[in-house]
């Protein structure tokens, strides 16, 4: 007779013992963190479960056995905004090897595609790698289907390999908005050849206001924008981020123009960060944005080529970028500097027409 597990929503209190149990996991498997990582959680996991249920970011579901032991995890967390709230990803589900094959990964999923439609969630998703065999079976039993593959996503037996993206809808009958051209932007008088004091640099303490005030200019621009604009962050959390001691790697570039009486302006940015751990160290995510006033005169080009530029000293062998389907004039702009697209996450995010793809584009980088 199999042994009893329970399963339920973990507590700020299990968090010591979660940290364990993830440890104890990563061992076993070469499909998750790398054994002997230091967690992200590591400082303070109590507080991190706190705070995770007090801001309704996601949820982490246990499995225990009969002595209360943690022997398997699911941790599901929702989108940052609320046009992309309703996707939720599965960032992590790992079980102890002894108690693999006995149903529990179903149950964790079970639970956690409850949890998600009770909170109007509209879809799930996950990555995962394309030799992890047994976890690619639960998830099309799951009714996940693969959108796309992540070249050279991860390190593994002693080679790059490819990891799959998997998503499944949970909403019937979505409704879609076709893809199509973004409204012509307005010129500006000029070219930026001609514009005094243009320059492009790292960005530093005391930016965080213009930073705002160019986002919020994107916001409020851009039909495919997933934040809206009261989502947009205040000068003292941008401060506070650009403060922030993170173990990542980060690279955020402004193209800056004086102004006589409010210091400088911000015309374009960009930022490009490498996620430490996880078997990431090699990947850069990276994102670029111009007004759209000033696009289409090569500063958008001249952003990219300085983070590419800082992504190959870091050793990165690989870019991604993230663009939404309908948004033709950046997937264009994405071609031209050589990526390719790879995975199309269906109705990513919730617009006022209807659901929105998102597109996961990745560039190869010769090292």
């Amino acid at each position: 007779m199999a042994e009893p597990v329970v399963t339920r929503l973990a507590r700020p209190e299990d968090g010591p013992a979660l940290l364990d149990a993830i440890a104890r996991i990563d061992a076993e498997t070469e499909f998750l963190g790398v054994a002997g990582q230091r967690h992200p959680w590591a400082d303070d996991p109590r507080e991190e479960l706190r705070r995770l249920r007090a801001d309704d970011r996601g949820a982490v579901f246990l499995a225990l056995d009969r002595a209360n032991a943690i022997v398997g995890y699911l941790g599901a967390f929702a989108g940052g905004f609320a046009r992309n709230r309703g996707t939720i990803f599965i960032a992590v589900v790992g079980l102890r090897e002894e108690w693999r094959g006995r149903g529990i990964g179903t149950r964790l999923f079970e639970m956690a595609e409850d949890w998600a439609c009770a909170r109007g969630a509209w879809r799930l998703e996950l990555r995962v790698s394309s030799l992890n065999e047994r976890g690619l079976a639960l998830y099309h039993k799951r009714g996940f289907a693969i959108e796309g593959r992540i070249r050279g996503g991860v390190w593994r037996r002693n080679g790059w390999t490819d990891d799959f993206w998997m998503g499944k809808l949970l909403d019937p009958a979505p409704s879609a908005m076709r893809a199509g051209s973004p409204p012509r932007p307005v010129r500006a008088p000029g070219q930026l050849a001609e514009l005094s004091g243009l320059r492009l640099r790292r960005l530093q303490r005391g930016d965080g206001a213009a930073l705002r005030e160019w986002d919020l200019a994107m916001v409020r621009s851009s039909p495919f924008s997933l934040k809206l604009p009261g989502e947009v962050p205040s000068a003292e959390r941008i401060e506070a981020d650009m403060a922030d001691d993170t173990s990542d790697l980060r690279c955020w570039i402004a193209a800056a123009v004086p102004m006589r009486r409010s210091g400088e302006r911000f015309l374009g940015f960009a930022s490009a960060m490498i996620e430490r751990g996880y078997r990431m160290e090699h990947d850069a995510f990276v994102n670029v944005g111009v007004l759209p006033e000033w696009s289409r005169q090569g500063l958008g080009r001249r952003l990219h080529a300085a983070l590419e530029k800082w992504a190959r000293e870091q050793g990165a062998r690989r870019l991604t970028a993230l663009v939404h389907a309908p948004n033709m004039s950046g997937r264009g702009f994405a071609a031209t500097l050589g990526y390719a697209e790879e995975v199309v996450q269906r109705n990513y995010a919730r617009f006022d027409g209807g659901f929105v793809d998102r597109l996961r584009l990745g560039k190869l980088l010769e090292v």
